[in-house]
């Protein structure tokens, strides 16, 4: 379970810690008070992409904190045993995200670095968070098959996995067999194809980082006659010119000869003179190595025109073969294997045809396995979810999975089978597709549905909903706070609500605020004891300082209560 959150620069929020308790927690406030900024940086302390406009205003970088008691026989143990984590004896793991508006990602767990797909991986197994649109995913019929898949159970999950295997397997299996059954003309024209690039690519001896230097040639001869006027005055203010003018350099020895004949009398003179024999040197040197670029140097006008022929030709070979000269040479050597597969495909075509009917023999064995486990999950998914479906106020609701066979030998990684989840509402009505049917409020419902038919299968300790009563009011929103609460009897639940009868089932609610300081808005979080919630719960209905509401509130408070006993 999440023990503690703690915030630094998100958003509204400039440093916040908030401590939470097992079962059912709500978080409450004004709108755009900062409720949905916690959900987001616990989302970022878990692995979701991170954006600058994540950083408090003014602030260089943003941090989050989330400290977790892990029970003993949680699945994420093995996971960060893996990974090299150590855990502390009480089971506490700390995980630690900081981001800088330079782009720096910094994660860690129990002060170990990771990267961020790990902390993604360690996150999905600690919190599962619904957030305000996730149930808009129940509209998405490709979806349909993981969540019946999950709720298969690790079995399926697990046959599942290996029947995506033996499509990899058949899928380049029967690549290679059409690449050996392209006909005569087909695979002459290929070959003469590949072969020009190859031999179009070896022509030009290409050379990596060659392309910089020419450029750098390339911008040195363009201005050749200020690079000569340079090298020329430079060399000649050194070393004297063709008039005998004295030079710095001589000049230079004569100063220090000077103060070598006064360098015995005092320390200081002495030190000086030997700092000033060591520039002498370091100024000889540089004056030997002017005028030797200086007489190196020479321009001949058609090394430009040759210079800028071959730049011509490399970006030519770019256009057709790569974004570098690395990428041209690397698409060469892919050129040359298929050339030789193509050349070697008709003694091997008996035996791809062989090993493409072995791995399809197999997966179409996984696949019919794997589409008997689902039709039988399904079956037991309707069982469950109906009961569920009329806590939350549809007692009438039809609910059945509809499958069909994917056509093609090899169809899908998934295996055979398209799912999609179909829903009556009402009595007599035929079942429909989801988007056909259901309302957003009912679409919140049936999402919690699954929730808590597949809360015990994940087993994921905490579960965030960010305002799923969006939709909902009067005694659905008491189903789904009863909902909730059952789901709180076996995993942590935090919820972001605006119904005072979601608010009323918790055992802990937060009020959450912002304050004006200055220039500057805040945003806080503070844990409610008892009147103070009753309070909160009569704002949220609208009359804050009214008696009645607050009586009332209190009222709904007591019946929750009284319900969960």
């Amino acid at each position: 379970m999440l023990k503690q959150l703690s915030i630094q620069n998100v958003a509204l929020i400039d440093r916040q810690q908030i401590a939470f308790e097992n079962g059912f927690s709500v978080l409450t406030g004004e709108t755009g008070a900062g409720k949905s900024i916690i959900i987001e940086a616990l989302n970022f302390v878990l692995g979701e992409r991170a954006s600058r406009e994540l950083v408090k205003s003014g602030e260089e970088k943003a941090s989050v904190e989330a400290a977790f008691r892990l029970m003993p026989n949680e699945p994420v143990l093995e996971f960060l045993q893996e990974q090299g984590i150590e855990c502390e004896a009480d089971g506490e793991l700390v995980l630690y995200r900081e981001f800088s508006l330079s782009g720096k990602n910094v994660c860690r767990a129990n002060g170990t670095l990771i990267n961020a797909s790990v902390l993604k991986l360690l996150g999905d197994a600690l919190v599962d968070i619904h957030g305000q649109h996730a149930h808009q995913s129940l509209l998405d019929e490709k979806k349909h098959i993981t969540l019946l898949d999950r709720f298969a159970g690790r079995e399926a999950l697990e046959l599942k996995a290996r029947v995506a295997q033996a499509y990899q397997k058949a899928s380049e299996a029967k690549r290679l067999l059409n690449a050996a059954q392209l006909n005569e003309q087909e695979r002459a024209r290929r070959c003469d194809l590949l072969s020009y690039q190859i031999q179009e690519i070896e022509a030009a001896n290409l050379i990596v980082g060659e392309e910089e230097q020419l450029e750098e040639q390339r911008s040195l001869l363009q201005n050749a006659q200020a690079v000569m006027e340079g090298l020329e005055g430079s060399s000649g203010a050194l070393l004297g010119g063709e008039n005998d003018e004295t030079g710095a350099l001589e000049l230079f020895s004569v100063a220090l000869h000077q103060l070598d004949a006064i360098a015995q009398y005092r320390a200081e003179y002495a030190q000086l003179a030997e700092k000033m024999h060591a520039l002498y040197y370091d100024l000889e040197d540089a004056s030997y190595t002017l005028r030797s670029y200086r007489t190196d140097f020479s321009f001949e006008p058609g090394m430009l025109d040759e210079i800028e022929t071959r730049l011509e030709l490399i970006s030519t070979l770019k256009r057709k073969y790569g974004a570098s000269i690395a990428e041209i040479l690397a698409y060469r050597e892919q050129c040359i294997v298929e050339l030789d597969q193509i050349n070697n495909a008709e003694e091997r075509r008996d035996q791809l045809t062989a090993e493409y009917a072995a791995h399809k023999q197999v997966y179409e064995e996984r696949s019919n396995q794997l589409s008997e486990m689902r039709k039988q999950a399904a079956q037991r998914l309707s069982e469950r979810i109906l009961p569920e479906l009329g806590d939350l106020g549809m007692p009438h609701a039809a609910f059945e999975v509809r499958f069909e066979t994917l056509n093609g030998e090899i169809p899908s990684a998934n295996g055979i089978d398209s799912v999609e989840f179909l829903l009556s509402t009402n009595r007599g009505e035929p079942v429909k597709a989801l988007s056909k049917v259901a309302s957003g409020g009912e679409l919140s419902r049936i999402m919690l549905s699954f929730k808590s038919v597949l809360a015990d299968l994940d087993g994921i300790p905490t579960m965030v909903f960010d305002e799923i009563d969006s939709g909902i009011s009067g005694q659905i929103g008491t189903a789904l706070a009863v909902k909730m609460r059952q789901i709180a009897k076996s995993h942590q639940v935090l919820c972001i609500t605006h119904l005072p009868q979601i608010a009323a089932y918790a055992n802990q609610q937060y009020y959450v605020y912002k304050e004006e300081s200055g220039e500057h808005t805040r945003s806080n979080a503070v844990l409610l004891d008892e009147s103070q919630r009753a309070r909160e719960i009569a704002r949220i209905m609208g009359s804050a300082g009214d008696a009645v509401a607050l009586e009332h509130a209190q009222r709904l408070i007591d019946a929750a209560n009284e319900a969960v006993r």
